[in-house]
């Protein structure tokens, strides 16, 4: 996957199944842990806002990204030295929360359309309606798209 990918998404430059096909092509290998299908081609500082991760929850809730993507977008934002935020403040910390979560799966919330839609929530409101039942599934495999 590719850094400037998904920065253009944020931007609005790109749709959400650009950023699908992308995902759909790297989720396995991240998995596995290898870091080299992630690409960091950035050449400038990108601050992410709890906005940007909202429209990624929209595109979920709209079918046009898999929840599952949502991790290999995660570990592209932590693995990137390009995409930035600022865990000191308020935003920021609910910023990196919610990435974090999103990169481990298996260790925190289960990446399925309702706990995406709790994300989507957390992101507007601040508001955490998740509960022991959203991280007690074993998380679902993505399906290669169809061709």
């Amino acid at each position: 996957m590719k850094a400037e990918i998904l920065k253009e998404f944020f931007e609005g430059r790109v749709d959400a199944t650009v950023l699908a096909g992308e995902a759909e092509r790297t989720i396995h290998d991240v998995r596995d842990e290898a870091d080299d299908v992630l690409t960091d081609d950035l050449t400038a500082d990108f601050v992410v806002t709890g906005r940007h991760l909202e429209s990624l929850c929209e595109a979920v809730m709209c079918d046009d990204l898999q929840a599952c993507d949502l991790e290999v977008i995660a570990s592209l934002l932590v693995r990137s030295e390009r995409f930035i935020w600022d865990p000191s403040t308020a935003a920021g910390a609910l910023v990196s929360r919610v990435i974090y979560a999103w990169e481990a799966p298996e260790i925190n919330y289960v990446l399925s359309p309702g706990t995406v839609r709790k994300f989507g929530q957390l992101l507007r409101t601040g508001e955490d309606t998740f509960d022991s039942s959203d991280w007690s599934e074993l998380p679902p495999a993505c399906k290669p798209a169809e061709a």
